[in-house]
Formats: C-alpha cells, structure tokens, sequence
C-alpha cells in the first residue's frame, strides 16, 4: 500500500479505555492513512468501530464489482478489522441526491474535508489473515 500523505492526520489515544481517534484533513488519503495510524499506533489487532467525514471521490469493491465515484460523498459509516497492521475497511457514503452506495474500501480515497474514525486496540488479541480451512480468500486467524 503506498504511503499516505500525512499533512493534516493525527491520532489521539485514551489508553485507559484502548481507543485511538484518528483525524484527517483535506487530501489525507483514507485507507493509506489508517493503515500509517495503525503502523504509528502499534495497534497490531483492533476494531475500527465508527468513521464519518466526506471524500473527493471514492474507490471501493462491492459483490464481485469495482466501484468508482468521481464526485463529493459524505461518509455515514466506517467498520471494520486491522489484522497484523493492516485494515480491512467497508463504508457506506451517501451522494449529493441521497442515493447510497457501500462495499469494501480501496486505496486512493482523498478526504474533501474532514474525517474522524475511532479505533479499539485489541491488545490480548493478535491477528492475521491467511487462507486456511480450504479457503479461497485470507481469512482471520490466531498469528
């Protein structure tokens, strides 16, 4: 994955409660910039819980499909896993007419404005994806 440009991204942590806020501004790639949170963090395993903001345009993957929407979407929702450092993220983002659209999110996403998503370190918990069981596709599973 390439390196995200970082002018405006930073994280905050409450150590106590285990969550990291991530905050990135305008052109902070959004992927690029959780997975360098994640790496500068050391949150080997955690749950991205929450994520809202807006994009310039988006990039994602949705049953089998690439997805490209070159225009300003608002970010209703962000979830997902981060497994060995890196994230496994899905969204749903809304248009300016209010259509939906949602999947798997890909690398080069820039942020139009803002985006602050909160991440669960899983500290007792370390993660990777492999093929395991016969499966096609990497899976999570005990390091």
């Amino acid at each position: 994955m390439n390196e995200a440009p970082t002018t405006f991204m930073r994280w905050f942590e409450d150590e106590k409660q285990g969550l990291i806020v991530l905050s990135l501004g305008p052109d902070d790639l959004l992927l690029e910039s959780i997975e360098a949170a994640a790496r500068e963090a050391r949150i080997h395993t955690g749950s991205v819980v929450s994520g809202l903001g807006s994009l310039k345009r988006a990039s994602f993957h949705t049953l089998g499909c690439d997805q490209e929407l070159d225009e300003p979407l608002e970010i209703i929702g962000l979830t997902g896993a981060i497994a060995n450092y890196e994230p496994h993220i899905h969204l749903t983002l809304s248009d300016r007419s209010g259509r939906f659209y949602g999947g798997h999110l890909k690398g080069g996403c820039p942020i139009a404005t803002v985006a602050e998503i909160s991440i669960l370190r899983l500290p007792d918990l370390r993660l990777i994806r492999r093929i395991r069981d016969g499966s096609r596709i990497p899976l999570l599973d005990n390091e």
